[in-house]
């Protein structure tokens, strides 16, 4: 009777570990490309913080949509030489909330997304709202903390259209 019951709970754990779904590769376990010559870099990212708001957050670069991150999730995009703002929709506001940086052929920018929950100050009755700010990080931070998130692979048709279309105006 023992020997049934070991085999169906060994049975048991085997069908239940075939049933897990698999996850998306770690940030630091994907082959991100080289920057292309000619280019540079930012990547965006959010720390997984399930108490602060876990949707996906719309980032602008000189207030073109270039895409949206979610909390645990690393996105990048390759970018003309040039000064760009990054932003990030928020509902509410903070001092110094989005960030100008300049950037050459071959060089790279890291842009934390940080998140506040708070109320609505402007508001008769409280609302709860969610500011978002631009934290740049250094290279050898930014790594770290991007190494456990997960690489947004995915981007917007429209994002890519915008894009393309910023590289036509630099040119």
């Amino acid at each position: 009777m023992r020997g049934i019951l070991r085999q169906l709970v060994l049975l048991a754990v085997v069908v239940l570990a075939g049933c897990s779904s698999a996850t998306a590769p770690r940030f630091d376990q994907t082959g991100v490309p080289p920057i292309p010559a000619g280019m540079a870099r930012v990547y965006l990212y959010r720390a997984f913080e399930p108490y602060q708001s876990l949707a996906y957050v719309p980032v602008f670069l000189n207030r073109v949509d270039i895409g949206a991150v979610g909390p645990g999730k690393v996105l990048f995009r390759d970018v003309t030489p040039g000064t760009y703002t990054i932003e990030a929709k928020s509902e509410g506001l903070w001092p110094d909330q989005t960030k100008t940086v300049a950037l050459g052929a071959g060089q790279t920018v890291y842009a934390k997304l940080e998140s506040f929950r708070g109320l609505d100050p402007t508001a008769n009755v409280p609302e709860p709202q969610t500011t978002f700010v631009v934290v740049l990080i250094a290279p050898e931070i930014a790594e770290r903390e991007m190494g456990e998130l997960l690489l947004e692979t995915k981007a917007s048709a429209s994002a890519s259209a915008a894009l393309a279309d910023m590289r036509a105006r630099q040119d």
